[in-house]
């Protein structure tokens, strides 16, 4: 499989798996690197950039070579949560896993910015989803991103918690491959394919696991530590860092301006004043968020309790409104029409 070669992916995550690979299946990275042009100097500038296809182009060759299909999950399974600092340490010292969960989600801009953890109730259970967030557009990861992403989110879980567990599903948008042995081995028995989205699925039980390290005092102070470097993150006008901070909010179920005013540093009324003195409001800019996304999440197939979730209504009613009101016609009109 690959990808766009228009499309674009960070250096520094192509690096991260390429020391993965020499380290650990003698895998030549200066070879592959000559055939495509790179060099390790370019490379390793900040925020250095290459083709997205290249990536998939390292995996496949390693995985042809060391004729190993688990490969990307060993991969995934060496992120630990001292990896990921503050965030790793708030999941760590959560009181259960719901809450690790919930932490992860909400600090995830800590260590990254394109992709976006989605935690939300759904058929008597929870989901937990990744999406990616580039330059306006929101889209699921590809499939080799989605079975890193997903089995780390998993090991990660499982490193907090006395006993591993197997989410109660998990689904992936790629076509079944050929070694599901190697999925079952993370994941367990019930995994489907060509799905409308990469998530795992967990039941009540499940999330009220106690962790392993429960701190709440150590919980406190890096969630403290978590708010101030998020607040020095966000560059830009108000606008913009509110736009922002709604992004991040959405899907956690408390998109309210009590919420983002405390991102921001300011009391409720102070946003409300100073977003006017920019010809904005609170009101708008969650609309806009909200409008955006409704159309795109109804375009990858994604039905309308799921996205009323994911732009943090409490229930669908109010988004059935609120969509009316946007295009004059309901989500499933507006998609026969479109």
């Amino acid at each position: 499989m690959r990808l766009d070669d228009s499309k674009q992916a960070p250096a520094e995550a192509f690096l991260f798996i390429l020391s993965f690979l020499t380290k650990n299946y003698a895998f030549d990275a200066t070879s592959f690197m000559h055939e495509r042009g790179m060099q390790m100097p370019v490379l390793q500038l900040k925020d250095a950039m290459i083709r997205a296809s290249y990536v998939n182009e390292l995996i496949e060759e390693a995985i042809n070579l060391s004729k190993d299909h688990g490969l990307l999950f060993k991969f995934a399974d060496s992120v630990t949560p001292n990896n990921l600092g503050v965030l790793g340490y708030l999941m760590l010292h959560s009181s259960n896993v719901e809450e690790a969960i919930i932490k992860l989600c909400c600090y995830y801009p800590l260590i990254g910015k394109t992709l976006k953890p989605i935690f939300v109730a759904e058929n008597e259970g929870y989901k937990l989803t990744l999406l990616i967030h580039k330059n306006g557009e929101v889209a699921h990861l590809e499939k080799y991103s989605a079975e890193i992403h997903l089995s780390a989110l998993l090991n990660l879980i499982n490193k907090i918690i006395p006993h591993p567990i197997f989410p109660k599903c998990t689904t992936f948008r790629h076509t079944k491959p050929l070694h599901v042995n190697a999925y079952q081995k993370i994941f367990g028995e019930n995994i489907l394919f060509d799905e409308v989205e990469n998530a795992l699925f967990f039941d009540k039980t499940q999330l009220v696991m106690k962790t392993s390290y429960d701190n709440p005092y150590l919980l406190s102070v890096f969630e403290k530590e978590a708010e101030q470097s998020l607040g020095m993150s966000v560059h830009g006008s108000l606008k913009e860092q509110v736009l922002g901070y709604i992004l991040i909010a959405t899907g956690e179920l408390d998109v309210s301006l009590e919420r983002v005013a405390h991102k921001v540093g300011m009391h409720p009324r102070t946003l409300q004043k100073k977003l006017k003195d920019e010809g904005a409001s609170f009101v708008e800019l969650l609309g806009e968020v909200r409008q955006k996304l409704a159309v795109h999440y109804l375009q990858k197939g994604l039905g309308t309790p799921t996205i009323a979730s994911y732009l943090g209504y409490a229930e669908p009613s109010p988004f059935l409104r609120a969509f009316k009101k946007w295009y004059g016609m309901s989500p499933k009109a507006w998609l026969a029409q479109s």
